[in-house]
């Protein structure tokens, strides 16, 4: 008679945790060994799935098979290591009985604080509440596939959504909602990821919208339809928005060799990149003139970070400007002074210059409209920078 053997493929700080649960028995029968699994909200799955604690952690254990145990828990850790939202993996365990197939158990820390979406859905949310949960869907389908990596099993099922705090280049801390993908069995990295195969991720995507929503509504988790045309237009317009600034913010490092995260933090959309490549353009236009040369477009980039950009956020900070703003950053709140200053100009039919420009956007935006009188003194510093 073979004597049951078991295999382990945890990080080490787990194993100690891991090692004595009954592995050679389905995960439905480990009750009857005396494990408790703990009662977690969780949405539909093809697979058995369960949550227990075990001493110092909490984990989610998933059965299937050696191959997709081990291709899962890669996928976990490579997806990590690109800063996309996904579970942390522990590793897997393959267990071979006395009498009986090969068991199999991937393992990844329980996200204790996500919500499964069938849950969310038994909530009268409004309408700016579901925006806020497709946003977050549809930017973590477009950092996939800006990363080359398709889906394969794009859907709602295999996600969870969680909130984040996060702080700004300032310290200032945020709450923000982002999906979680929750099952990476079928996650594939492309060489490239063609138009194609970013349509077929998100018709299945959107097919499963369907699916799901008779599933949950015959499950009495729903309280109304959520794979209208209505949200799937919205879901598709703000993936190719968020799609279309991770690849202007690509052509825009390898083009100027500003590293956009370093030096902005943050983006959030294409026309900031462009308001900044413009700006960047004419400085080398001015570089270009005083050394009577070409300069060219990477030195004048770096140029204008030292010389404009850096020397105006430094003029702002000495003044505590940006608490007036609270939810602008450094580029964001540049970015709108110098479009302020481009409408401005136009509809004067002549460059008004930077000064009246900032006196007119912190009289119309500032939260504090007695700030007017601080900033006069700022005036003098700034205008040196601008040529």
């Amino acid at each position: 008679m073979n004597e049951p053997k078991t295999k382990f493929y945890l990080h080490e700080q787990y194993f100690e945790e891991l090692k004595n649960l009954p592995w050679n028995l389905d995960l439905d029968k480990w009750e009857k060994r005396g494990i408790k699994f703990l009662d977690i909200r969780k949405g539909i799955s093809r697979h058995t799935v369960k949550f227990l604690r075990v001493k110092y952690s909490s984990f989610a254990i998933k059965q299937t098979t050696e191959e997709v145990a081990a291709v899962e828990t890669s996928s976990y850790e490579k997806l990590l290591r690109l800063g996309i939202h996904t579970l942390v993996p522990v590793g897997y365990v393959v267990s071979s009985p006395r009498n009986g197939d090969e068991l199999a158990f991937a393992i990844t820390i329980l996200e204790e604080k996500a919500l499964p979406d069938s849950y969310l859905y038994r909530l009268n949310f409004n309408e700016k509440n579901i925006k806020i949960i497709w946003d977050a869907v549809a930017e973590l389908l477009a950092t996939l596939h800006f990363n080359n990596i398709f889906w394969g099993d794009a859907s709602l099922a295999n996600a969870l959504v969680r909130f984040f705090k996060v702080k700004d280049e300032k310290g200032r801390v945020k709450t923000e909602l982002k999906a979680i993908l929750a099952d990476a069995e079928t996650v594939r990295w492309l060489p490239k990821m063609t138009a194609k195969k970013r349509t077929e991720d998100l018709r299945f995507f959107f097919d499963s919208m369907h699916w799901l929503n008779e599933d949950y509504k015959k499950a009495g988790y729903t309280r109304g339809n959520f794979a209208t045309s209505k949200d799937k237009k919205y879901i598709l317009q703000k993936y190719k928005d968020e799609y279309a600034r991770l690849k202007k913010i690509d052509a825009f490092e390898k083009e100027t060799g500003i590293n956009v995260r370093k030096h902005f933090h943050s983006v959030n959309n294409v026309f900031a990149l462009e308001s900044i490549k413009k700006q960047i353009d004419e400085h080398k236009w001015y570089l270009n003139e005083k050394a009577e040369e070409e300069i060219n477009i990477k030195e004048a980039a770096s140029a204008w970070l030292k010389e404009v950009y850096y020397p105006i956020i430094n003029e702002f900070e000495k003044l505590d400007i940006f608490e007036y703003f609270p939810f602008k950053n450094s580029v964001g709140l540049y970015v709108d002074i110098m479009t302020h200053k481009y409408y401005l100009s136009r509809e004067a039919g002549k460059d008004i210059g930077i000064e009246e420009s900032i006196k007119s956007y912190f009289v119309k935006y500032a939260e504090d409209v007695p700030l007017f009188s601080k900033v006069k003194s700022i005036f003098k510093g700034i205008k040196k920078l601008f040529y």
